[in-house]
């Protein structure tokens, strides 16, 4: 999966389990766009939740 820099951004700080505001308030962009990068991140990752993402995502880091 091809992700841009800014989703990468967005995904890191979610593994963290950071919030929408908080990983807008981190890079400086407003609530709405971090809201559709997580958007992007579940359909590009075929995930339903931010849980399925987050724990899909540590699966692969682990491997």
């Amino acid at each position: 999966m091809k992700l841009t820099t800014r989703e990468k951004s967005v995904l890191q700080l979610l593994l963290q389990g950071k919030t929408n505001k908080q990983i807008a308030a981190g890079l400086g962009i407003s609530d709405y766009t971090v809201r559709d990068h997580v958007s992007v991140l579940l359909r590009k990752s075929d995930c339903c939740t931010r849980t399925e993402l987050i724990a899909r995502h540590m699966k692969l880091a682990e491997t």
